[in-house]
């Protein structure tokens, strides 16, 4: 761990109190009012099947919207394009296996983009439609709207984007940091950097491990390269130990190129692999979290 000034005026005197501190820091959370739901997103994937979910709203309230489904696939072959989004599922086609108690396997393959034309295309959808649980759900009269219900599908669905909307809040506020604070811009810095990116703008030669690597931020200042990488973990896991152990290795990769490495981390889960991140801390030389860098630590670092 490098020695900074910063540490000195904080009354930090040894890498154990600095640790310390940039644990005792950490904030709890980076959600913002954006992280909850993507409501443009959930609405634009009910419209998107707007149409063909109005002509199943049909079968609401039928005691047998099977045989109803039927007659509307003659007339309206194309509402099966909606089937898969009824079930929480974004695929276009689905192979299925008719039962896992059977000794020989028997699949159906679906395609909801093709719209059935003959007899037995149109009963395989029906078939769908039943063994799915479709029917049932219909039937019970538990929902009397089917877009409405595909909105609550939808939203549901992007319920699972909010992991890498905590990585976009995090990347969101370290770039406002650089440039309100440190007053960086384009001339200097640049997000999801690439050697091409870097070869680019300032015509030089950038080092990495592999070719897939991608630095959230890539700084330009005092002729020298810093590779900034961030993230946020609300909630431990094993993944945090790899992440801390893969950084401490990018950091000594770097360092024999003559890049300086910055790791900008924050979030509770910390708490749980304190151990993890502590090796790495004492082993690199910046590793900070986002009160250390709102508090201007960076203005040594770039000098």
């Amino acid at each position: 761990m490098k020695q900074l000034n910063f540490y000195k005026k904080n009354s930090l005197n040894n890498d154990q109190e600095v640790f310390s501190y940039f644990m005792e820091t950490m904030i709890s959370t980076n959600r913002t009012w954006e992280y909850f739901i993507n409501w443009d997103k959930v609405f634009n994937g009910a419209d998107k099947y707007r149409n063909e979910l109005m002509k199943l709203n049909s079968l609401c309230g039928s005691l047998f919207p099977g045989e109803e489904l039927k007659s509307l696939l003659k007339k309206n072959p194309d509402v099966v394009k909606a089937f898969p989004l009824l079930l929480a599922v974004r695929d276009e086609s689905i192979s299925l296996l008719e039962s896992a108690s059977l000794s020989d396997f028997k699949f159906y393959d679906y395609d909801f983009s093709k719209a059935p034309s003959k007899e037995e295309e149109i009963d395989l959808f029906v078939k769908f439609f039943k063994k799915s649980g479709l029917e049932n759900l219909i039937r019970s009269k538990k929902i009397t709207n089917i877009y409405d219900y595909v909105v609550g599908v939808e939203a549901g669905l992007d319920s699972n984007g909010r992991k890498n909307r905590g990585g976009t809040i995090m990347e969101s506020l370290v770039k406002n940091i650089l440039e309100n604070i440190y007053h960086l811009d384009d001339s200097n810095f640049t997000d999801q950097g690439t050697p091409k990116k870097v070869k680019e703008l300032w015509g030089i030669d950038l080092p990495v491990d592999k070719t897939s690597r991608r630095g959230d931020f890539i700084v330009n200042k005092n002729n020298k390269i810093y590779w900034i990488e961030t993230n946020f973990y609300s909630a431990g896991g094993s993944k945090l130990k790899s992440t801390a152990g893969e950084y401490k290795a990018l950091y000594n990769y770097f360092k024999q190129k003559n890049v300086q490495f910055i790791w900008i981390t924050d979030g509770g889960g910390w708490k749980s692999a304190e151990s993890a991140i502590e090796e790495t801390f004492i082993a690199t030389d910046y590793i900070f979290n986002l009160k250390m860098i709102q508090d201007r630590i960076l203005d040594e670092v770039f000098i």
